[in-house]
């Protein structure tokens, strides 16, 4: 039966007509933008996918899920994009004028001229505390010197809403929430426009918190700062929670309120907040600072300054359209109903898998020398390597000694364990026994460092035994044996809590090789480098047997060693175990190693790729001046060489020709002799015959006289 004139028919859902739901968001990219857009996809119904379509801060950064994108600049693509979309939503803190200009888009639709446009369109903008910092109230101060507490606060909800006050700085925003509740709503028939106030967003890959969480997992600060005495709350909610109410919204359309407080059911103080995030992400520590301290932190993490305004609020806020919207305190659609600190292990695995900095833990193990590949410049240790282009923690044995042997006792707030190692090499050349190594490593794979990043093990544990001792392993009773329990040992008042088991590792590398080119590879080291590596003969034979043992099958030949501990522990959170044959070329073996990790998992993954193309650059380039400076040495030698083989040659030939010289002028003498006895004595006289006579032709006379002084004539 259709209602009658004066019945209030219920308002049909966003997208009516029956085609497919359009939803606009600004800023697709954003905290926000980017959670509910995921959110919307996977939690639609069959069939009823969504097309998702939006603005883009960074044209780079196009979420897989998005369908369609507007340039931000492009006002005729942004004005259709909206006229087509059935819901809009729009970030009012950091977007305030676009959302006004929208909505005005909205508002000057003539709906009459388009009849065949049935879409009922719901705009949505959420905004955020700072809409009511004014209402923070202060702190009151302990008894008796005790702390500040937050004290017994008003509750506010979206009947207070008119009482808000903003921050100086986001009056605007006020404004704008003002004009999208009042003016937005004057087309009802066609468009209805809410406002979601939210609590302090967190979750996935963190917002106004992300700073505290980024240095914490990078450990540039080991001691979290907490705000003022960190005895305030602030109203949070997480951002999947706070994607799924304004997708309610969008959804049921109410008509009896237009404004939403979405803030979840936890009270933690800010103090409470940060020193959950300390003791997941780093060991628990915090302390106190004031503003500028804090502001100065902000800054060099470039975080926003406002954000610390909403940490140093002071407001206690309540849900109150929770049962209209699905968001009970029994219902399903929370996610993190309870709030932030209770939440802290799902809130920390979230961040780690929106930001891709999930810690990477691996372990190569293989027979000896299979960890070692010999290149033109020396030889590659792929274990090491790896470590290093991952940005990972590699552990040595040796440097696990000299780090805990520094560490003062745990009463001085180290580990007892620096004692025993102490004692283990007090004499010089003795061995550390197993059990501390076994200790050493397990409260290692426990540091911060190595619960963030994560750690690379090379050939440790190396029995099977070892491997249920250190990880956290489904252990097989033998058969007719019960499963043994787990009983976690307790420290008594004063004492160092036993270590924990460590995480197994989510890839194990198994390199493999035949023996034949293992010997052929040590051969190649020379004996001394083969004995400095621990790779003599013996010291081979005794590693491959003891590699042997440790993974031989049982007794009906079934795989029971060390490699298939780890394949048998998958639910675990070993993940894979990748065989690799290393006698294959050494680009082809990392090659594998990277394919079966993917990429670097921090927030510079390609720094270890700039730096391997930067050392390889460099390579070339010192290749290239040594080779130009060889060549530059061997061509002023060959220079030198040139010019003194051309004094040697001016030298020898001014030699020989000196020796012709006296050569000639020796073997004148006898002619000289001769001429001087009998030649010159005529010739002289016959010049001075000449002058006396004074002939017409004296050439010719002289000729005649000297012919007839001859004395072989006469």
């Amino acid at each position: 039966m259709p209602p009658k004139k004066d019945d209030k028919a219920p308002p049909p859902a966003a997208g009516g007509g029956g085609k497919q739901l359009k939803i606009f968001i600004h800023e697709l990219d954003g905290y926000l933008g980017n959670v509910l857009g995921d959110v919307a996809k996977k939690h639609a119904a069959e069939g009823e996918q969504p097309i998702i379509c939006g603005s883009l801060i960074d044209p780079r950064n196009k979420p897989t899920w998005a369908d369609e994108v507007v340039r931000g600049d492009d006002i005729l693509g942004l004005k259709k994009a909206l006229l087509a979309s059935d819901v809009i939503v729009y970030d009012l803190t950091s977007s305030p004028k676009e959302a006004t200009s929208a909505l005005k888009i909205l508002l000057k639709y003539d709906y009459a001229e388009n009849p065949e446009d049935e879409t009922d369109k719901v705009m949505i903008g959420v905004s955020s505390l700072l809409s009511w910092a004014g209402n923070s109230e202060p702190l009151v101060d302990g008894v008796d010197g005790a702390p500040p507490t937050s004290g017994e606060l008003n509750m506010l909800t979206t009947q207070n809403a008119d009482e808000r006050k903003a921050h100086p700085d986001y009056k605007a925003q006020v404004a704008v929430e003002n004009l999208v509740v009042k003016k937005g709503n004057v087309r009802k028939d066609k468009l209805r426009t809410y406002v979601v106030w939210s609590g302090l967003a967190y979750g996935c890959g963190e917002g106004v918190l992300h700073s505290l969480f980024k240095c914490s997992w990078l450990g540039t600060h080991k001691v979290l700062p907490i705000l003022g005495s960190g005895a305030n709350k602030v109203p949070m909610i997480h951002v999947q929670d706070l994607a799924g109410v304004v997708l309610n919204v969008a959804k049921t359309r109410p008509t009896d309120f237009s404004t939403v407080v979405a803030v979840d059911r936890g009270e933690a103080t800010i103090g409470e907040v940060v020193k959950a995030i300390s003791t997941v992400l780093q060991s628990g520590e915090v302390k106190n600072v004031g503003p500028d301290e804090y502001l100065e932190f902000m800054t060099q993490e470039k975080e926003p300054h406002i954000n610390s305004v909403q940490l140093g609020l002071n407001i206690k806020m309540a849900f109150d359209r929770a049962e209209a919207l699905g968001y009970t305190a029994e219902s399903e659609s929370w996610v993190s109903g309870n709030g932030f600190v209770a939440n802290i292990d799902k809130v920390v695995e979230e961040y780690r898998k929106w930001r891709g900095v999930v810690p990477v833990r691996a372990l190569f193990y293989g027979p000896p020398a299979t960890g070692m590949h010999p290149t033109e410049d020396g030889r590659v240790l792929l274990a090491r390597d790896f470590a290093e282009e991952y940005q990972v923690n590699y552990i040595s044995i040796p440097d696990l000694v000299e780090e805990f042997k520094a560490m003062p006792p745990f009463a001085e707030g180290g580990t007892d364990l620096s004692t025993k190692v102490k004692e283990a090499t007090a004499e010089e050349g003795a061995q550390v026994p197993d059990e501390v190594v076994m200790e050493m490593v397990q409260r290692k794979l426990q540091q911060p460092a190595c619960r963030n990043q994560g750690f690379v093990l090379e050939n440790f544990p190396e029995s099977r035994a070892a491997a249920e001792t250190l990880f956290d392993v489904d252990t097989v009773p033998a058969e007719g044996e019960a499963p043994p329990e787990e009983e976690e040992a307790a420290a008594g008042e004063g004492q160092e809590p036993p270590p924990k088991k460590a995480p197994l590792p989510t890839t194990v590398f198994s390199l493999c090789a035949e023996e034949e080119f293992l010997l052929k590879r040590i051969a190649a080291l020379g004996e001394e480098e083969a004995a400095a590596q621990g790779l003599t003969e013996e010291e081979f034979q005794a590693k491959m047997a003891k590699y042997s043992e440790a993974n031989a099958p049982n007794e009906e030949g079934q795989p029971d060693g060390l490699v298939e501990l780890y394949r048998q522990n998958q639910a675990k959170g070993c993940e894979q175990v990748v065989e690799i044959v290393v006698d294959n070329p050494l680009e082809f073996v990392q090659d594998k190693i990277r394919m079966s990790i993917g990429e670097p998992r921090n927030y510079d993954p390609n720094k270890a790729r700039r730096e391997r193309e930067a050392k390889a650059l460099a390579d070339v380039a010192r290749r290239e001046g040594e080779a130009a400076a060889k060549k530059a040495a061997e061509d002023e030698a060959s220079r030198e060489e040139r010019e003194e083989q051309a004094r040697l040659d001016a030298e020898r030939l001014q030699k020989l020709q000196e020796e012709e010289r006296q050569s000639l002028l020796l073997r004148s003498q006898p002619m000289r002799k001769y001429l001087m006895d009998n030649v010159l004595p005529t010739l002289t006289v016959g010049l001075q015959e000449v002058a006396k006579v004074r002939p017409n032709d004296p050439i010719d006379f002289l000729a005649e006289y000297l012919f007839n002084a001859d004395p072989q004539l006469t």
